[in-house]
């Protein structure tokens, strides 16, 4: 393996864009030294900033890979979407330029795994309680290994960082008919922009680190999130109504480059593997943590925040995006709805 220094800002974008001549960014230190060096240095995208619970939960993630292996292997944390958004550090892992990343289930679809649509879809889980037990069964194993099969990364676990939610810049929506032409942003994700446009608004594409500004410019009249990133990205400062629809839960997935992997002795493997799910417990208790601390931390802030009048008529007004994504996983959709 060759030894890499690790660059931020535009020598992350060259690696990113394909400059890195294909070659991983995994660091071989060789053996540690005297002076307690780690043997290899893997580098974890998030695009939360810190203080998120999905940031909290990477830095859990790299402490147990330290512990794990007495030291010899360390994980660098770059949060705050530092090396790029989902897309291009899907493509920083594919060529073996980012050994690390916290996916997003919904951009993983648009990457190349359909398989992953079933966990996505609107309205699929009853409630968190269902998310948890679909995302610890067979079937969520079952899809979480299938990213391996259709792309350069694989994934070791689930993390929870809250319902998806709307909110909006001028005026609160309570009731299905007051989404009715609203400019909301949505992920650089079809089905996304499907959902949205099944409400009645109208879907922007606009990539996460632009959303404020566009939210603040009048751009766009709203966008989704959950509530610990609305609030740790301080969206409610120009967007302070939030509707709790839940219209998904969207999970993340720690993902490791395939040729990280490869390039890993394989008690380092079982490392990451132990790591991440131990993490995937730690998330799934400080999400509720994090998700209470949120609302009553907006609650301050003077958000106003509404739970719909009519959630049935919002969950049926997503058979067009079901016929269009849902039909090749009917069965396994079926599957989801029949956890208790």
């Amino acid at each position: 393996m060759l030894k890499k220094q690790w660059l931020i800002g535009a020598a992350a974008a060259a690696l990113i864009a394909g400059l890195a001549g294909g070659y991983g960014i995994l660091e071989n230190r060789g053996a540690a030294g005297a002076d307690n060096e780690p043997e290899i240095v893997l580098c974890y995208g998030e695009v939360n900033p810190e203080g998120h619970v999905l940031t909290d939960s990477a830095q859990y993630f790299a402490d147990r890979v330290s512990e794990l292996t007495g030291g010899k292997v360390m994980v660098e944390i770059y949060p705050s979407g530092q090396l790029g958004d989902d897309a291009r550090c899907y493509q920083s892992m594919e060529m073996g330029a980012l050994d690390l990343y916290r996916g997003n289930s919904m951009s993983l679809v648009d990457s190349g795994n359909p398989m992953m649509s079933a966990l996505v879809l609107p309205y699929v889980f009853r409630d968190r309680e269902h998310f948890w037990k679909v995302c610890s069964s067979d079937l969520g194993r079952e899809i979480l290994d299938n990213i391996q099969d259709c792309t350069g990364m694989i994934g070791l676990a689930y993390l929870d960082e809250g319902a998806r939610n709307f909110f909006t810049t001028d005026r609160p929506v309570c009731r299905l008919e007051d989404m009715k032409g609203l400019k909301i942003r949505v992920q650089v994700a079809s089905m996304m922009g499907d959902t949205v446009e099944a409400l009645g608004a109208e879907a922007v594409p606009i990539a996460y680190a632009e959303l404020y500004t566009a939210l603040e410019s009048g751009t766009i009249d709203g966008a989704e999130n959950p509530p610990v990133s609305y609030y740790y990205n301080k969206f409610y400062k120009v967007a302070p109504y939030y509707v709790k629809d839940r219209h998904t839960y969207t999970p993340g997935v720690i993902l490791v480059s395939k040729i990280t992997w490869k390039n890993l002795k394989k008690e380092y493997q079982d490392a990451l593997v132990q790591a991440a799910k131990e993490t995937q417990e730690y998330n799934r208790t400080a999400i509720e943590e994090a998700d209470q601390k949120a609302y009553e931390a907006l609650e301050k802030e003077g958000v106003t925040i509404l739970e719909p009048e009519d959630p049935q008529a919002w969950s049926q007004a997503m058979e067009p995006v079901y016929r269009k994504y849902g039909g090749e996983y009917l069965d396994l959709i079926e599957k989801i709805r029949q956890i208790r």
